[in-house]
C-alpha cells in the first residue's frame, strides 16, 4: 500500500485517550508511583477503593497514603523486592481515607526500560467480603471453644474482646447480661476510653432502649439526639459520635447486650458492620447460654454426688444403727432357744424369732435395693451343691405352705448337674422373695416350682426357675408397676399383706445384673407365674458336703484364743455366750485402739473386729495390724463383726486384706464357719 504522507512516530492523543479510558475502567486499583515511591497516577478504581482523588495523592509516598502502621514494616520489604526486580503477590491490610482496614489481595511489580528501574506498579483487588468470612468463622469457632473449655463464664470476655478486635477497634466496647425477673443490667465486661461505670439501669438508658426494642440498632450522634427529644433515653456520660449495639439473644429471649461505640468519627461502623456484630452476637449468645447451662449441669451433678454420697452414708449408719438391736434380739432368742426352754416359752421364743427374722428383712431388701442403685453389687462365683440347695428350699416352703394348708410340688430337671458354680446367696434371696411373695398372696390351692435346664456349654449352663402359685393375681396394668423399686399394686396391698414393696424390684435387678430375663405372666383371681433364667458354671468337680452332724456339733475350735472387738455390750454378750460355749477363749476389746494393745501384747488365733467402733473404729486397727512390721501381728486372721457392709465396706475390706465378714445379726452356724475356715 502506498504512503500519502509522514510517517507517524510514537501514539496520537486519540491513542493517549484510549490508553488512560482503558486505565479507569480496569477493575482493579491501580497506583503507578516513581522509582522513589512517590505517586505519578492512580486509576479510577483506587479511588473508589481508597477514597483518595487523583490530585490528593500525586506526588505523595503511596506507604504514607494506604499502609496501617503495624504493616510499615511489611510494605519496605515489599518495595526492597521490586528494586530487585522481583514480583511480589500478597494478601494484606490497607487502609483507606477514613482509616478503615481494607483486605486486599496486592502484586507489585517494577517497571524496567533498558534494565533500569524507572516505577513500580501495584494492583489491588479487595478481597474484604472474602476474608471477613474467613475471619468470621475463626472469632465464632474461638469463642466457642473458650466457651467449652473456660471454666468460669468470666473467663469468656476477654477472649470475646481479642477476637472482635480482629476486625474492630475495642476501646470502647461493652457486654452487658440482662435479668429479665429484675429487669436489670450487669456488666461483666466494659471498656471505655472516656467513662466509667460498674452497672448501668435499664430504664431510660441506650442499652435498655435496643433490649425493649429486641433488634440492633446503628445510632448516629443526631439519631441519639432525636431519642432524648422524644424522652426515649436519657444520655448520660460523655456524648459520643455513633453507637452500634446488639441484643444478645437465647430462643427469642433478650439475656444481654453487646455494644461498640466511639466518639470521634460518625462513619467508624457501618451498616455491614451491624450486620457482622448481629451474627456474631448471636453465636456469642449461644455459648454464654451454653456455658451457663453446662455450669447448671456441672451443679447439679455435684449436688447429686454429694446427695447419693449422703444417702450412703445414711444408709450405711442405719443399717449399722437398726442391725445392731436386731443383733441383740435375734442373737440372745438363739441363746434361748438352746436353753432348752419349756413349750409354753418355745412358742414365745418362736414369735419373738420370726418377727426379729421379718424386721431383717425388711431391713435387707432397703440396703440390697441401695446397693444395687449405686451399681456396686459383687456377685460371687463359688461352687454349690444344686441338687441339695434345692432340697432345702423344698424343705423349707412345704412347711410353711403346710402351715396354710397349700400344696408345694418341687419339680427338678433329671439334666441338671449336681454341682454348679454361682452366688447361691443370691439365688437363694431371688427364690425367697418369690415364694414368701407366692405364700403371702395365695390362700387356696398352692405352688409349683419347676427349674429346668435350658441349654448348656462345655463350661455353663442356663436354667429356668418358674414359681406358678393360685393366689390372688395381678392385673396387667400394673404388672409393670410393681417391679418398681417401693411399689405394690394396690394401695392396700401392704397394709393387708405387710412387705416394703422391694422384693419384686430386688429380684429383677439380680437377675439382669447376672445377664439373665425375667418374666411374669398373671391373671386376677387365678395366680401368677414368676420366671426366670440365669446362667451357672459346671463345676469341674463335685464339692465336698460337710456332714450336718459337723455343723450342729461345733467342734475342732476348743482351746483357740479368740479376741472380740466389739463396743456394744449386748452384741458381745451374745457372741461370747456361742464362742465360750464352743470351747473358745475369748478376750475383748472396746474399742480399736484396746484391740491394737492387746494384739501386740498377746497372742491369739483370730479376730473378730467390728468395723464401727469409737476412739479408733475397725478398718483403721485393721489397717495398722496389717501394715505391721510383726509378722505374726501383720498375718493374724481377720473376720469383720459388722451391721453395716454396705458396698464402701467391701472395697476397704479388700484393700485390708481381711479374711472375710459376718454380718449381724449373725446366725451361729455362719460365724462357727467362717472362724472354722479362718482361724490359724
Amino acid at each position: 500500500m502506498e504512503q500519502t504522507g509522514k510517517e507517524q512516530i510514537g501514539p496520537s492523543f486519540s491513542d493517549l485517550t484510549l490508553i488512560e479510558n482503558l486505565f479507569n475502567t480496569i477493575p482493579s486499583a491501580i497506583a503507578i508511583t516513581s522509582k522513589s515511591g512517590l505517586v505519578t497516577t492512580i486509576n479510577t478504581e483506587f479511588t473508589n477503593l481508597f477514597g483518595y482523588t487523583r490530585e490528593e495523592c500525586t506526588g505523595k509516598f503511596l506507604n504514607d497514603l494506604i499502609v496501617p502502621e503495624d504493616l510499615m514494616e511489611e510494605a519496605i520489604q515489599i518495595d526492597n523486592l521490586i528494586l530487585k526486580n522481583i514480583k511480589e503477590k500478597r494478601n494484606t491490610v490497607r487502609k483507606s481515607k477514613n482509616g478503615k482496614k481494607i483486605y486486599v489481595s496486592l502484586v507489585s511489580k517494577g517497571v524496567y526500560i533498558n534494565n533500569e528501574h524507572t516505577a513500580s506498579l501495584s494492583v489491588y483487588n479487595d478481597i474484604s467480603t472474602d476474608r471477613k468470612k474467613e475471619i468470621l468463622q475463626e472469632i465464632l469457632f474461638n469463642i466457642s471453644t473458650a466457651a467449652i473449655k473456660q471454666y468460669d463464664l468470666k473467663d469468656i470476655y476477654p477472649t470475646i474482646v481479642n477476637e472482635l478486635g480482629k476486625i474492630w477497634d475495642m476501646n470502647n466496647f461493652f457486654i452487658a447480661l440482662y435479668n429479665k425477673d429484675e429487669d436489670k443490667l450487669s456488666l461483666p465486661f466494659f471498656a471505655d476510653e472516656k467513662d466509667s461505670f460498674a452497672n448501668i439501669p435499664t430504664e431510660k438508658t441506650i442499652t435498655g432502649y435496643v433490649i425493649k426494642q429486641g433488634k440492633p440498632v446503628l445510632l448516629k450522634e443526631k439519631d441519639l439526639k432525636i431519642l432524648e427529644e422524644e424522652g426515649e433515653v436519657d444520655l448520660i456520660g460523655t456524648p459520643c459520635k455513633v453507637w452500634m449495639g446488639v441484643p444478645l439473644k437465647v430462643d427469642d429471649n433478650i439475656i444481654g447486650m453487646m455494644c461498640l461505640q466511639d466518639y470521634n468519627d460518625e462513619d467508624k461502623f457501618l451498616s455491614d458492620d451491624l450486620y457482622v456484630l448481629d451474627f456474631i452476637a448471636n453465636q456469642v449468645a449461644i455459648s454464654i447460654q451454653r456455658k451457663i447451662m453446662l455450669d447448671t449441669m456441672i451443679n447439679a451433678r455435684q449436688k447429686a454426688e454429694e446427695a447419693a454420697q449422703s444417702k450412703q452414708i445414711f444408709m450405711s449408719t442405719m443399717s449399722h444403727e437398726i442391725r445392731t438391736p436386731l443383733n441383740e434380739v435375734i442373737g440372745i432368742t438363739n441363746l434361748l432357744m438352746q436353753g432348752h426352754p419349756r413349750e409354753d416359752q418355745m412358742d414365745y421364743i418362736k414369735t419373738l424369732k420370726f418377727s426379729g427374722n421379718h424386721l431383717l428383712t425388711l431391713v435387707n431388701d432397703v440396703l440390697d435395693y441401695n446397693k444395687m442403685e449405686s451399681g456396686k453389687i459383687v456377685f460371687e462365683q463359688a461352687q454349690f451343691n444344686l441338687s441339695d440347695f434345692l432340697d432345702e428350699i423344698m424343705r423349707s416352703y412345704s412347711f410353711r405352705s403346710k402351715a396354710k394348708n397349700l400344696y408345694f410340688d418341687l419339680i427338678k430337671d433329671s439334666r441338671l448337674p449336681v454341682e454348679v458354680i454361682g452366688d447361691q446367696i443370691r439365688l437363694n434371696q431371688i427364690l425367697s422373695n418369690l415364694l414368701s411373695n407366692a405364700l403371702k398372696f395365695t390362700n387356696h390351692g398352692g405352688i409349683k416350682v419347676a427349674v429346668n435346664e435350658l441349654n448348656r456349654s462345655a463350661k455353663q449352663l442356663r436354667i429356668e426357675f418358674r414359681i406358678a402359685d393360685t393366689g390372688i393375681g395381678i392385673p396387667r396394668e400394673k404388672q409393670s408397676v410393681i417391679f418398681e423399686g417401693y411399689t405394690q399394686a394396690s394401695a392396700d396391698t401392704t397394709r393387708q399383706y405387710g412387705g416394703t414393696g422391694l422384693g419384686l424390684a430386688i429380684c429383677k435387678k439380680l437377675i439382669e445384673l447376672q445377664g439373665g430375663t425375667f418374666n411374669l405372666e398373671s391373671e386376677p383371681g387365678k395366680g401368677s407365674v414368676f420366671s426366670f433364667a440365669i446362667s451357672l458354671g459346671i463345676a469341674e468337680t463335685a464339692g465336698e458336703k460337710l456332714p450336718v452332724e459337723a455343723q450342729e456339733n461345733y467342734s475342732g475350735l476348743e482351746g483357740k484364743k479368740i479376741l472380740i472387738a466389739e463396743d456394744n455390750k449386748i452384741n458381745f454378750f451374745v457372741a461370747n455366750k456361742f464362742l465360750t460355749g464352743w470351747g473358745i477363749k475369748v478376750t475383748h476389746a472396746e474399742n480399736g485402739q484396746l484391740a491394737l494393745e492387746k494384739v501386740f501384747t498377746e497372742d491369739f488365733d483370730l479376730i473378730l473386729m467390728d468395723l464401727q467402733m469409737p476412739v479408733m473404729d475397725g478398718i483403721e486397727a485393721s489397717r495398722k495390724i496389717r501394715t505391721s512390721e510383726n509378722l505374726k501381728v501383720r498375718d493374724i486372721p481377720i473376720v469383720a463383726l459388722t451391721a453395716a457392709i454396705m458396698s464402701e465396706s467391701h472395697d476397704k475390706i479388700e484393700d485390708l486384706h481381711i479374711n472375710d465378714y459376718v454380718l449381724k445379726p449373725f446366725k451361729p452356724n455362719d460365724l462357727f464357719e467362717r472362724i472354722k475356715k479362718h482361724i490359724r
